[in-house]
């Protein structure tokens, strides 16, 4: 039975926010883009998506990632590696746009004074992926 408040002689049902994270379910690369506010709007999303899948499967694919994960995206999305990167990096710039780092940080470990970098932004996004399976 829902709770009820009383707003000028209404009855009108409380209603509870329960955050994706606070859910019992499996946290995958998409929504977790999405909880930090970046949206499949731009290209960059996908091939972020794609990429933390790798890296969450293959942690050792962040070492080499303008060599192969770069090229391997750009192959998949059949697109060029300055492409995937250009569209990363946006894709880090708006998340960074967005007014609280509070996830950000939290995934990162520690505070946050400037954007990650590219691979720091898939590796810790993967390590945590792979830490909240």
């Amino acid at each position: 039975m829902p709770k009820y408040t009383r707003t000028g002689g209404v009855s009108v049902p409380l209603v509870y926010y329960v955050s994706d994270l606070e859910k019992n379910g499996t946290l995958d690369a998409e929504r977790l883009l999405r909880l930090l506010g970046v949206s499949g709007k731009l290209s960059g999303f996908y091939y972020a998506v794609y990429m933390l899948e790798q890296v969450r499967e293959k942690p050792e694919c962040i070492l080499l990632i303008t060599k192969r994960l770069y090229r391997q995206t750009a192959q998949f999305f059949h697109t060029s590696s300055g492409c995937v990167e250009r569209n990363l990096r946006t894709l880090v710039q708006a998340c960074w746009r967005q007014p609280d780092h509070g996830l950000l940080e939290r995934i990162a470990g520690h505070p946050l004074s400037q954007p990650p970098t590219n691979t720091q932004f898939i590796d810790m996004l993967a390590a945590y992926l792979r830490s909240s399976a």
